[in-house]
């Protein structure tokens, strides 16, 4: 059964020149280390911005729900203060974890952010299905996915050592908001012959015990 945020059309930002963007682009930010190494906060400033007009309690995480390009770039240099690249960028889920769980506190706003993690190695990567549970179940909490891809295995569409916002999941087919653009692109595939590790993050939990209580 497909699976997708409620509203993704809350997503939807002008850009410069007031072109329809479908999610930020990470050349937003004035900096070039910034539009260099910002996949990571800008994945995380239009999740925040889309729980922000889910829930009323969840509205502190954007203070400002302009759909311009000049205040969401004001909004992503605030996320860029607590989900901050290191020297290799975000590569780590962890640090998507870590830096959500501190942006939601200072917001006050009680987040919980999960990961799904996986390794290199393929013989040691949990089953399909519980990735596939674990996207579906956070997609139920109208909560879209952080997914970090640091190799494309056989998938063309996306960009390598890049975090990308997933809004659907059909079967095995997710739909994909990045810099700017909405597509589709083949999740199992990519699970199956990517070649390094990788992590997907939910802002708000994700399982069983979660989805049942959303």
């Amino acid at each position: 059964m497909p699976t997708f945020i409620l509203h993704p059309e809350r997503l939807d930002l002008t850009g410069p020149g007031g072109a329809l963007c479908h999610g930020a682009d990470q050349d937003w930010f004035p900096d070039p280390w910034q539009q260099r190494a910002g996949c990571g906060p800008t994945t995380a400033a239009l999740i925040f911005h889309y729980l922000a007009q889910q829930r009323p309690e969840f509205s502190p995480l954007c203070l400002e729900l302009g759909k311009d390009c000049a205040t969401f770039t004001g909004h992503m240099c605030r996320v860029w203060e607590y989900v901050t690249p290191r020297s290799h960028g975000l590569n780590r889920p962890e640090y998507m974890v870590e830096g959500m769980a501190a942006y939601g506190q200072a917001a006050r706003v009680p987040l919980t952010p999960t990961l799904f993690s996986f390794p290199s190695a393929r013989t040691k990567r949990p089953p399909w299905e519980q990735l596939r549970a674990f996207v579906e179940a956070s997609l139920k909490c109208d909560c879209p996915v952080a997914f970090l891809n640091l190799d494309n295995g056989k998938i063309k569409q996306l960009d390598r050592w890049h975090w990308v916002t997933l809004v659907g999941l059909e079967g095995d087919i997710a739909s994909i908001v990045d810099n700017g653009n909405a597509f589709t692109m083949d999740l199992r595939l990519w699970y199956a012959t990517t070649k390094t590790r990788g992590g997907f993050v939910c802002a708000l939990g994700a399982g069983e015990e979660f989805a049942s209580s959303c």
